[in-house]
């Protein structure tokens, strides 16, 4: 996290000495993810949970067409899942994966028409907390616990973002992302606590900001 949090501040101060005599805007945005965790298990059912995202973004133009622009993200993120037995009656389970991450993206725009933006960038996700919080019913007997699983995570979340954003009058902002992760939410997997070493992130979002200047 330590070696993180470096990249990050490097880079921040790497942009500003970049763009000492350009324009550089700072904004804050906020808005809804919809996420889910793909893996292999077919046993599983899983299906969408929503969260919040917020935080802040930094626009710095490159090009007449094109700016890039680091943000860092506070994100609510995980799935929830399901399983039903059948041949055993009375017997199901469900739970909600919780993963909030402080996320790093740094998006290329390239602006196709004024104030529509074409974007995409790498993304960097430092794990903050990660819980399962489960119920399930054996014949008849309801069982409901939450597991702590920042201990079989991997810690660190690498994806790319691909989106579209508008921008209002250079100051009022919107995007659509969907972010796609190629690295294992946890290192290892457990049955006991319900996770595949192969879950992976994948989260559809949507946000409204404001540039200051």
């Amino acid at each position: 996290m330590k070696k993180s949090m470096l990249i990050l501040c490097a880079l921040f101060v790497g942009l500003t000495v970049m763009a000492q005599t350009q324009k550089v805007k700072l904004g804050v945005k906020a808005g809804l993810n919809i996420s889910n965790l793909t893996f292999d298990d077919s046993e599983l059912n899983s299906s969408n949970k929503t969260g919040f995202t917020a935080g802040i973004m930094v626009e710095v133009p490159l090009a007449k067409k094109f700016s890039i622009q680091p943000e860092l993200l506070y994100s609510q993120q995980g799935t929830k899942t399901s399983f039903s037995d059948q041949d055993v009656t009375n017997s199901n389970y469900k739970s909600t994966i919780d993963l909030n991450y402080l996320n790093i993206p740094v998006m290329l725009k390239y602006f196709v028409v004024k104030g529509l933006s074409v974007q995409a960038g790498p993304q960097i996700g430092i794990l903050l907390k990660a819980n399962n919080k489960y119920q399930d019913n054996f014949l008849g007997y309801e069982n409901q616990e939450t597991f702590n699983l920042k201990d079989y995570s991997a810690g660190i979340d690498t994806s790319v973002n691909l989106g579209l954003g508008y921008q209002f009058k250079d100051k009022f902002y919107t995007d659509v992302r969907y972010n796609i992760s190629y690295s294992n939410v946890f290192k290892e997997g457990d049955a006991n606590h319900f996770i595949n070493n192969d879950m992976k992130n994948r989260v559809f979002q949507v946000t409204v900001g404001y540039f200051f200047n």
